[in-house]
């Protein structure tokens, strides 16, 4: 990363006028956590361009940080390489619930100061930059549910209470901590509700360019558990918490806007019927980048909400895609995503669909009225990630638009999961057939 002059000013001029001490330096893995480290600020002052060196590890391996890869990129029979964090000063902002101490995103780079392409935010940044040069940049919204839990590990309050402004105000403290302090955390929302299950509530991200979206995302997913812990409380992404009990998914918002700031949508009806038609052809393919665990699955079940038919509709949740708004609010709701999915791979995904629609100049869609959860003309979307997988591994567009290095390391990842889900023997299986057998 080549830092102008007036970036690094800025930098330094923040970390001294909010008498910061520390300084954390992270980045999203290929599951979506934040990892990274943290630094004096007087050290980070005295070397704001070298950035810090860790293993390349983290791009490849699981959610329990388990090591399994044979990339050339990262696996043990290829030493397990550094990569180098460079901080993006853009993103640097005082962690409010921890005064004095900052937090910045990092841009990954090899010892030769090359830019890491398989790394989740240069992904979505290669996706976004053949987007652009189509004329057009994207904005997105994100709708992210979780559960809160209490220490025990059970929900916070219980019953389906959608929208309750009495849940809200029962457990205002916790509501509170989050809203103010993702606000002043630098992450704009739109708003925070309870939602479908017990204990779970939906925070909406304010919309916004692409990359900044998903930088706010990552981030928001990784100060929530914190500030819950801080609480004795638990926060959860994790899409299906109990069978009996609505899952957790992560639907994106998104539009097409001209280079003079009009929403693409709304001014050129061929543009939106190309990049819906896109999303529509990409949905199977990708399944995995935004449902990436087993467990994301367990989420897409008839009449839940979460969709298992891939179909069009105008203002209808049934179906995978939504299409909603007027004019400059016009937009188009992607309902596949788990809450669990790393927000920029969920992300690139969706625009990478909707550019092949556009780039491919595919026929508009019917759109789908009534109830897509019984329509048997409609497509079917994966039911496992096994399935998915399958489909991703074939999937020239997936290769095409987020790299063959990036889909290898990703399809190895998936493959693992379910390999370890496979051999697990789980308490239901205990309790079926351990006395009877």
């Amino acid at each position: 990363m080549n830092y102008t002059t007036q970036e690094l000013e800025q930098a330094k001029k923040y970390i001294i006028e909010n008498h910061i001490d520390s300084v954390e330096i992270g980045f999203a893995d290929i599951n979506g956590s934040i990892i990274g480290k943290r630094l004096p600020a007087r050290f980070l002052l005295e070397h704001m361009t070298a950035g810090t060196g860790v293993c390349r590890a983290p791009l490849t391996w699981d959610i329990q940080s388990e090591y399994f890869s044979t990339s050339t990129f990262a696996g043990f029979a290829y030493g397990a390489s550094d990569m180098t964090l460079k901080p993006d000063y853009a993103t640097l902002r005082e962690i409010p619930w921890r005064k004095g101490t900052a937090f910045a995103l990092a841009d990954l780079d090899i010892d030769t100061g090359e830019r890491i392409q398989v790394a989740p935010r240069q992904v979505l940044k290669n996706v976004l930059a053949r987007l652009e040069k189509t004329g057009y940049t994207a904005k997105v919204g994100s709708e992210i549910e979780f559960y809160l839990l209490d220490g025990a590990k059970k929900p916070l309050f219980g019953g389906k209470e959608t929208y309750s402004i009495g849940k809200l105000g029962q457990h205002s403290d916790i509501a509170d901590q989050l809203q103010r302090n993702l606000e002043a955390f630098n992450i704009p929302v739109e708003a925070l509700h309870s939602e479908y299950g017990p204990g779970q509530m939906e925070l909406i991200l304010e919309f916004s360019d692409a990359l900044t979206n998903a930088d706010n995302a990552i981030i928001a997913r990784n100060a929530i558990k914190e500030i819950a812990r801080k609480n004795g409380l638990y926060a959860t992404f994790m899409a299906r918490l109990w069978d009996t009990e609505s899952g957790s998914g992560y639907h994106l918002h998104q539009s097409l806007w001209t280079k003079d700031g009009k929403n693409a949508f709304a001014e050129d009806k061929t543009v939106l019927e190309r990049y819906a038609a896109g999303l529509l052809r990409g949905t199977s393919e990708f399944m995995p980048l935004v449902c990436p665990t087993v467990n994301s699955y367990k989420r897409l079940t008839d009449m839940s909400f979460a969709p298992t038919k891939v179909g069009l509709g105008y203002d209808n949740r049934t179906v995978s895609t939504r299409l909603v708004g007027r004019g400059d609010g016009t937009r188009l709701e992607q309902r596949t995503g788990a809450a669990d999915a790393n927000a920029y791979l969920l992300i690139a995904a969706s625009i990478a669909s909707g550019l092949y629609g556009l780039e491919n100049s595919l026929p508009a869609a019917e759109l789908i009225d009534g109830n897509g959860y019984f329509n048997e003309q409609l497509e079917n979307i994966p039911r496992t990630l096994k399935d998915a997988a399958a489909l991703f591994d074939q999937s020239g567009k997936a290769v095409e638009y987020l790299g063959k290095e990036f889909v290898e390391i990703f399809s190895e990842l998936i493959h693992f999961d379910i390999s370890v889900h496979d051999t697990t023997v789980s308490d239901w299986e205990r309790e079926r057939y351990l006395e009877n057998s």
